[in-house]
């Protein structure tokens, strides 16, 4: 695969180009998106980085429910009111409309295979890799515009505790 860092595109062999975002060093790569489905679903790999735990903040989706496949790590998932642990090969599906939430545990490198039905959401990350924003993570957090719209263009918002 050939990367263009500028683009956020890799090209796999057969030229078909896989966008590619960085969010505060977790890489979303968007290999299936709705539009080649019919929207029905859309698949993104999110890779944690080794080194550090990673966690992605408490949250819930109000139009899609995802099923998540470990591909290598230790995760920590949060679902409702429950904590689950998954390493390689679990596999988790989340309805909508339940806050969830997940952390890498350890220092290795982690990966996770999401499927978004029906899809949309890699919208999202497009739209927030592609954004002027550098450190995404802190205006989500802190700035209630970006949250706001965030929650309204695809019907889910951050829960904070």
């Amino acid at each position: 695969m050939m990367s263009d860092e500028k683009d956020n595109v890799v090209f796999s062999k057969d030229y078909k180009s896989i966008e590619q975002y960085n969010l505060n060093g977790i890489i979303y790569k968007i290999l299936v998106t709705g539009k080649q489905t019919q929207n029905k679903y859309s698949i993104i790999e999110i890779t944690f980085p080794s080194g550090e735990e990673s966690e992605i903040p408490l949250h819930k989706h109000g139009n899609e429910a995802l099923v998540m496949h470990v591909i290598e790590g230790d995760f920590s998932f949060r679902y409702g009111k429950e904590t689950l642990e998954g390493n390689k090969d679990t596999v988790l599906r989340f309805e909508k409309d339940i806050s969830h939430s997940y952390r890498k545990i350890g220092k290795e490198q982690g990966k996770l295979l999401v499927t978004y039905t029906p899809a949309g959401l890699e919208n999202f990350f497009k739209e927030l890799g592609t954004s002027a924003m550098e450190d995404s993570k802190k205006y989500i957090q802190f700035d209630p515009v970006i949250v706001h719209l965030l929650e309204s263009n695809y019907n889910w918002r951050f829960i904070f505790e």
